[in-house]
């Protein structure tokens, strides 16, 4: 009979990580944050439009932040940059002289569970480390 430990949820896998890494536990709950924000970057990559002009496409901008804490919740920003946020939200939300044409909400959508399934999966690497 195998042994192991059997998680049902990401809350639990955390929980462990923490009891058994300590402080060590951050940089696994960042590496799995990270790595679930990589995943809908790419999507999102693939997804935006491309204009013809020679200039700093969105696509070329889009980025995964580095781990961020509110009220104790740790998270990462994912979609386009400075040079190119603001020219985002008219393709997303479209103009009154241009339909919409989202890649951001879209890509979430699509690769939500997969990057669910990341972050489990690089969290138990941290319980197996």
């Amino acid at each position: 009979m195998a042994t192991g430990i059997k998680l049902e949820g990401i809350d639990e896998i955390l929980t462990a990580i923490r009891v058994k890494l300590g402080k060590a536990a951050d940089r696994v709950e960042n590496r799995g944050l990270r790595a679930a924000g990589e995943v809908i970057a790419e999507e999102m990559r693939s997804r935006v439009n491309v204009s013809t002009k020679r200039h700093t496409h969105i696509r070329d901008d889009i980025r995964v932040t580095g781990v961020r804490r509110r009220e104790g919740a740790k998270y990462v920003l994912v979609g386009p940059g400075k040079e190119t946020g603001w020219r985002a939200h008219f393709l997303e939300f479209g103009t009154k002289h241009m339909h919409a044409r989202p890649f951001i909400y879209p890509a979430f959508h699509a690769k939500r569970s997969q990057a669910m399934q990341i972050m489990a999966e690089e969290f138990r690497k941290g319980l197996r480390e």
